[in-house]
């Protein structure tokens, strides 16, 4: 790249802790809407939700869907910790083969089998990058000897 465009592309560049717009909003500054709609439902909170309450009660699926989405949190699976027999190899694969094996005659749910399986995908991504590296190494330390 040009030295010219280099150093106006750095003049231009803000300094550490320098705001781009000093004269902006002050940080933690609420936005109006926000401070308006709270104002509005100020003291009124309890008497709202009651009324969500006895709608969802008297069969209106909207105010049920309200109060099942706002005031009960989804609930996360949670699976019990269970005992594999891992084979004594290195390969990964054979490593899957054990999980999904397991799943198929009911040692694992489906569910935790899947994360098992991604997992072993992601550790083979991870062999895979650090196998790489080291050929990388080799290849430049081999290249390095020549000249």
């Amino acid at each position: 790249m040009d030295k010219n465009i280099e150093k106006k592309q750095k003049d231009h560049l803000f300094q550490p802790g320098q705001s781009g717009n000093p004269a902006g909003k002050k940080p933690g500054t609420r936005n109006k809407n926000s401070i308006f709609v709270q104002a509005l439902f100020e003291g009124e909170a309890e008497e709202l939700v009651r009324k969500i309450i006895e709608l969802a009660k008297g069969g209106d699926l909207q105010a049920l869907k309200i109060c099942i989405d706002r005031l009960y949190p989804p609930l996360k699976a949670q699976s019990a910790p269970v005992q594999l027999q891992l084979p004594a190899t290195e390969s990964l694969t054979d490593l899957a083969h054990v999980f999904l094996k397991a799943a198929a005659e009911g040692q694992l749910s489906p569910d935790v089998a899947v994360q098992l399986v991604t997992a072993v995908g992601t550790l083979a991504r991870v062999v895979e990058i650090d196998q790489l590296k080291e050929r990388l190494a080799g290849l430049e330390l081999a290249l390095s000897y020549k000249k």
